[in-house]
């Protein structure tokens, strides 16, 4: 083909092609409802999509939450005991799980694992949002679930109902929609009761009736503030901390520094007088625990 040929092809096919171009533009143009409509269709079916995905994984969330409603407090008991003797060796010489009445547990440690562990327990309504905002950045920042920022109803709900360990935002969703039904159906202090029944102090040591026992060869009833903040402090760790703190008898900076705070935050809130406040800041904790 000649360049006089493939030059007057090329400009034939360069009128077509602007042709085309300026009638789609003319069709947009006169049109432009058409255009919007079918954005409309793609982005809605794209939304839709999302819905579908957020209403499944939401019902399989609902799927796994027990319903409590209309369930009383001795069931909840029943379920909490169950979960406590599965987690217990059978032939663990520590083996001395006891239920115990909150009316029959010191109101000094009550309130000294209170302040530990959920300070505004009873003014919350089972969820603290604020400390689980600051959780979640902390957790994006490390890229994994370090902080959880459980209150002491979450608690009840992960200890009694929700028997993985494993950390997801599953699991979490979950827990949160237990501790709503919790909250709904329980008094604070039944939560309260369930809580220092089922929570762990050490290896095979559940409750505040075998916790004190075996630290302090007390009972309940007679554990103090600085006892109960003692208890408290094992909390967080109790299987490390039953070795690094009790066994070993060493109290580090950080976990001193914890007992003032639990202290100090009680004789703010009036549980304790400044005269038992001073008196237990120097607390010797190894030679009142049983040895």
């Amino acid at each position: 083909m000649s360049e006089e040929k493939k030059d007057s092809a090329l400009r034939v096919f360069a009128v077509k092609l602007k042709g085309r171009i300026q009638r789609a533009l003319k069709a947009a143009i006169s049109h432009p409802l058409h255009i919007l409509k079918n954005t409309f269709i793609v982005t809605g079916g794209l939304v839709w999509f999302g819905f579908l995905l957020l209403a499944i994984y939401f019902y399989s969330v609902f799927s796994n939450v027990p319903d409590l409603e209309d369930v009383e407090f001795q069931k909840v008991r029943e379920v909490a005991v169950e979960s406590v003797q599965s987690k217990i060796d059978s032939k663990s010489k520590r083996n001395q799980y006891k239920w115990v009445r909150i009316d029959s547990i010191n109101r000094d440690l009550l309130y000294s694992i209170v302040m530990s562990e959920d300070g505004q327990f009873f003014t919350h309504g089972g969820v603290n949002w604020d400390a689980l905002m600051n959780a979640i950045g902390e957790n994006i920042k490390r890229r994994k679930f370090s902080y959880g920022a459980s209150t002491i109803t979450q608690q009840v709900a992960k200890n009694v109902y929700l028997r993985s360990n494993i950390k997801s935002l599953h699991r979490k969703f979950t827990e949160l929609f237990v501790t709503r039904e919790l909250e709904q159906h329980l008094s604070k202090n039944e939560i309260l009761e369930l809580y220092l029944n089922v929570a762990e102090f050490g290896p095979d040591i559940y409750g505040v009736a075998h916790a004190s026992k075996y630290y302090f060869n007390k009972k309940p009833s007679e554990i103090n503030a600085a006892e109960g903040a003692f208890l408290a402090v094992m909390l967080p760790s109790p299987r490390k901390y039953h070795y690094s703190i009790f066994k070993n008898k060493y109290l580090s900076k950080r976990h001193k520094t914890k007992l003032k705070r639990i202290l100090a935050d009680m004789l703010y809130k009036e549980y304790i007088s400044p005269r038992q406040y001073r008196r237990y800041l120097n607390w010797n904790y190894f030679t009142d625990t049983k040895n």
